[in-house]
């Protein structure tokens, strides 16, 4: 099954084409696939964005060096404080915060992303914050270097229930040609 994915763009069909069966990368690899939640097993209560301090990701066939995406992991919480895997899904928006023409601060949903638990690689060797998930996401258009952006990820479980994450705000960086 292909990560379902909407997307503002419909030039960003290429990262679903390029992904297939989902992000599988050098430093990750699927563990096991999360069991389904049992009755016992205590519901997500947080979700933890975990990022490194050079998140982004060149995905262009152009080769310039402005950041077409963002990598970065994910950790779900069950009052444990150690990440937990789950069946669900991740529901991940991604805003550009600017000015308008009278200075008041704006805010633009720029991308939307929408990826069951089962098809996104998980953490290959588990540390200190427990066992979690790696995404890789594309953004829908170019224009997002150079700017400031808010990302939000979200967990929903097979019942419905939710949970997110505290909202991340990062510079997108934009390199002279």
């Amino acid at each position: 099954m292909a990560p379902r994915c909407v997307l503002h763009c419909a030039s960003s069909l290429v990262l679903i084409l390029a992904w297939g069966g989902g992000c599988r990368t050098g430093s990750t690899k699927r563990v096991a696939d999360p069991a389904p939640q049992r009755p016992t097993d205590p519901p997500v209560q947080h979700v933890v964005q975990v990022f490194a301090q050079k998140p982004w990701l060149n995905l262009d066939s152009a080769g310039d060096r402005d950041p077409e995406g963002i990598g970065y992991r994910v950790f779900l919480d069950a009052g444990t404080s150690r990440g937990v895997l789950r069946d669900g899904t991740f529901h991940i928006e991604m805003y550009a915060i600017g000015k308008d023409a009278e200075g008041q601060l704006t805010r633009a949903l720029v991308s939307d992303w929408h990826y069951p638990t089962a098809e996104v690689a998980t953490i290959a060797e588990p540390g200190r914050l427990g066992q979690g998930y790696f995404l890789r996401l594309r953004w829908a258009t170019k224009d997002v270097a150079g700017k400031e952006a808010e990302l939000i990820t979200r967990f929903e479980d097979p019942q419905g229930k939710s949970s997110r994450s505290g909202t991340k705000r990062l510079r997108v960086p934009k390199y002279p040609n």
